[in-house]
């Protein structure tokens, strides 16, 4: 064999080599999802503290908790209705916790969540006020996100809550501490 030959195939190998070798989220192409609607959500997780129980409701492949679970560790809780999504989140990261949304009812016991993030648009719910009183039973804070032309303030302040609010480009952010 001489010396170009190898330099293909080294150079053919370094290729495959590199794709077995990059992380799972990359295989999946989960990035454009995160970047998008979750990293927003980043300001807001800042000021859990370690070990602390999460609860995301939507679980796109797993995304956002892994992401959150990188800076500190957590417990993380996932429910969604779509069972493909759930299927590849419990690949990726099998150590986080994962059952199945029925309808609008949360089911975990009360006040058990320190923080909880629903990472679908709010107006998507089919009874979005149900939800509400639900994330306010179960969890001490919540963050949820909806496009600029649903308001949810009034709606949030007629269960007596005062989101913190903030926009970003077309998205609002509502962060409730309980």
């Amino acid at each position: 064999m001489d010396i170009r030959q190898e330099r293909k195939l080294r150079k053919k190998w370094a290729k495959r080599s590199a794709f077995f070798e990059q992380p799972a989220e990359r295989v999946y192409r989960v990035g454009v999802v995160t970047s998008i609607y979750f990293r927003p959500f980043s300001r807001f997780v800042q000021t859990l503290p370690v070990q602390k129980k999460v609860l995301s409701i939507g679980c796109f492949n797993g995304t956002l908790l892994s992401d959150i679970d990188r800076r500190q560790p957590i417990k993380g809780f996932y429910i969604d209705q779509a069972p493909k999504d759930m299927q590849q989140a419990i690949h990726l990261y099998p150590h986080f916790s994962y059952k199945q949304l029925k309808r609008t009812v949360i089911p975990y016991k009360d006040q058990k969540f320190d923080c909880a993030y629903v990472s679908i648009p709010l107006h998507l719910f089919y009874e979005p006020e149900t939800l509400i009183t639900e994330l306010m039973r179960t969890s001490r804070s919540f963050v949820v996100f909806d496009l600029r032309k649903y308001d949810w303030t009034s709606v949030l302040m007629a269960y007596g809550l005062l989101p913190e609010v903030v926009s970003e480009r077309t998205i609002k952010y509502y962060k409730i501490n309980l």
